[in-house]
């Protein structure tokens, strides 16, 4: 199960900004809506994982998984693009052969087919990716091993939430799942939304899962050292990588709130399977 973001659409991608202008003449004959200047994009550093391939405790070599981002000049991220480097070691070979982003279609390292490689190597640039997400890459190495690495990360996306509406205000619990490189990470976010003049407390927020009735989660105390009424919109959220998951299963998240009536309200946001 790899609910990523890049499924959502959620990237951070944005469409390049409108470079065209009009050229027009005032009374004095000026020059009338210049462009205001413009950065080009450009490639920059976002991750990079190296595996080591063993055999019996013998080293067969390295592969590395990198990715860059595009950045515009406003600062925004509209596009990924990744390689693989492999270092053998001496007398032995290693050949990537696949890769993908966030499990989607496999595409081939090189167009048909990449040669045994004895020495350092690193692959041309995969085509651009415009949706963030875990970089995959497969291969053959010498000694009947293989290659899988992974580099990168997807977007959160909301998989469930649950929402509640008082005299006091609004609460809402939200539940959040990303791939990250080899793991999956899973997210559990409060927002409270008091009404004018009115507040909420928040006393915890969590992320977990039930497993053949076991129930193993993160919890942030949102009372340590004390609680805090809250009188505007606020946030917090609490994290971990997920365990491994088998069916019957819940995936949730949870909070507890205080209101002024002095009741104290819980909400759970779940997916089953």
């Amino acid at each position: 199960m790899d609910r990523t973001e890049g499924n959502k659409s959620f990237a951070e991608a944005q469409n390049s900004p409108d470079r065209s202008w009009r050229h027009g003449c005032g009374r004095r004959g000026g020059l009338v809506g210049a462009p205001a200047a413009q950065a080009a994009a450009t490639w920059q550093a976002h991750d990079k994982v190296c595996q080591t391939v063993t055999v019996n405790a013998q080293g067969l070599g390295t592969a590395c998984a990198e990715v860059q981002k595009r950045v515009i000049d406003a600062g925004a991220i509209n596009g990924y693009r990744a390689r693989v480097t492999v270092t053998p070691t001496a007398g032995n070979w290693m050949k990537p052969t696949t890769y993908n982003w966030s499990w989607g279609n496999t595409g081939q390292v090189c167009s048909g087919g990449c040669a045994e490689q004895t020495a350092a190597w690193t692959s041309a640039w995969s085509p651009v990716s415009t949706t963030a997400g875990t970089y995959r890459v497969l291969g053959e190495v010498s000694g009947a091993s293989s290659i899988y690495v992974v580099a990168s990360w997807s977007d959160w996306t909301r998989v469930a939430e649950k929402c509640a509406t008082y005299a006091f205000g609004k609460v809402c619990v939200y539940r959040h799942e990303r791939g990250y490189r080899e793991t999956m990470q899973e997210r559990g976010k409060l927002t409270v939304t008091p009404a004018a003049g009115k507040w909420i407390e928040p006393r915890w927020v969590r992320v977990g899962t039930v497993m053949d009735g076991t129930d193993t989660h993160n919890n942030l105390d949102l009372c340590d050292p004390s609680c805090t009424r809250r009188t505007a919109t606020w946030s917090a959220t609490v994290g971990r990588t997920m365990p491994g998951l088998r069916s019957p299963l819940e995936l949730y998240a949870s909070a507890k709130v205080a209101l002024p009536s002095g009741e104290v309200k819980t909400l759970r946001a779940s997916v089953f399977d």
